[in-house]
């Protein structure tokens, strides 16, 4: 199955593998996206944009593809060291988005992402073993990059998934 991947900056720049291609957008300018959403069925949306843009962005992805898998955060099940969560209450509105859009959908909810971890704690550990938390109650379960990758990977291409809310807390084997 073709990919086809976006990226704000240049064609040039993205360094993804040679069968994928590659369009230029901005997702501030939502008909900056037609020439990458022609011929898609399914987009993997993970959102950077300005909050303002959301509703324009999930109507022009709904005249183009069928289907969305949206990186969103584990809002559903709040942290009480962790509230209120900006990022949280915006993915909540776009996912409100999504579905009065029509198009079918999966979220995904990673909680942070260990490679984040590992920039952050590495220093520490190294220098002595010592992680140091603001929020020492607080679980967490990192998941690695390539996890979440396939988690995406299989909800973009097989079906069974419409409809699919997954947290995401560790490998699936």
């Amino acid at each position: 199955m073709p990919v086809r991947a976006l990226t704000h900056r240049s064609e040039a720049a993205a360094t993804l593998p040679a069968e994928v291609e590659v369009v230029t957008g901005d997702l501030t300018v939502p008909e900056s996206l037609d020439e990458g959403l022609r011929g898609v069925s399914a987009v993997f949306l993970v959102w950077t944009a300005p909050p303002t843009t959301a509703p324009a962005l999930v109507e022009r992805l709904a005249t183009y593809a069928q289907r969305v898998v949206f990186l969103s955060s584990p809002h559903q099940t709040p942290h009480p060291f962790l509230q209120p969560n900006p990022m949280a209450v915006l993915h909540a509105d776009i996912e409100r988005l999504i579905a009065a859009s029509g198009l079918k959908s999966t979220i995904i909810r990673p909680g942070m992402f260990a490679s984040n971890v590992w920039f952050w704690w590495a220093t520490a550990i190294r220098a002595g073993g010592v992680v140091r938390w603001p929020y020492g109650a607080a679980e967490a379960a990192p998941v690695d990059d390539r996890d979440l990758a396939a988690v995406a990977a299989r909800t973009l291409y097989q079906d069974g998934h419409v409809g699919g809310d997954y947290v995401l807390t560790a490998p699936s084997h």
